[in-house]
């Protein structure tokens, strides 16, 4: 699936207030904000990005921490290219370093305990890659930690607003099914959007 689909939730403000409560917002807070998303993304502002629902349940907040953003630098990836459990797999690595070992979370150190597994047919596909535990390690990094799978994840999304960063920038071929489903006779709106974000991998 490399396009990226219509929600089929979270479009009501008692919806969005579902999500606000997950990110852990009060009524209050207005810092950032989460709005209704719809295909075609034609009308993304600066800062703003997709924000799938089921990223949130593995440990991603608002702003984006700089360790996910390091993380996504280093492997040359988008925050949509990763599956959940690929982030909750960052989650509990950067909770173990900080709270049990006493240390920041590093890319070095989780690269030692990772490695990136390509799923997709496509560079550019959501959900393309996932963070895999090696199998040659000395000593298994948590016995019965195994990999997980959710089918239904890349259908419940939101607009995010955070600060800007390239890291968050919806994959190419994403972008491009979503402008092509609205009509097939604008391609320049896939020029315009590949000239604002370029292809990473």
């Amino acid at each position: 699936m490399a396009s990226l689909v219509h929600p089929r939730r979270f479009q009501t403000e008692g919806e969005l207030n579902t999500v606000r409560r997950l990110l852990g917002w009060s009524a209050q807070e207005t810092g950032w904000g989460v709005r209704a998303g719809s295909v075609p993304l034609g009308n993304l502002r600066a800062g703003e990005f997709v924000l799938f629902t089921s990223h949130i349940s593995a440990g991603v907040g608002l702003p984006i921490s700089s360790f996910l953003l390091l993380l996504l630098e280093d492997f040359g990836l988008q925050l949509q290219h990763l599956t959940p459990h690929s982030l909750l797999l960052a989650s509990i690595f950067v909770h173990l370093c900080e709270m049990f070992v006493g240390v920041r979370p590093c890319v070095i150190l989780f690269r030692y305990f990772f490695i990136l597994v390509r799923s997709g047919r496509s560079k550019d596909e959501v959900g393309g890659y996932y963070f895999q535990i090696r199998s040659d390690l000395p000593t298994p990094y948590i016995p019965g930690l195994a990999g997980g799978r959710c089918e239904e994840w890349r259908r419940d999304w939101v607009i995010a607003t955070t600060e800007a960063n390239e890291r968050l920038a919806l994959p190419i071929a994403a972008w491009d099914a979503c402008a092509h489903k609205k009509s097939r006779s604008q391609p320049l709106i896939v020029m315009e959007l590949c000239a604002k974000f370029p292809p990473v991998i």
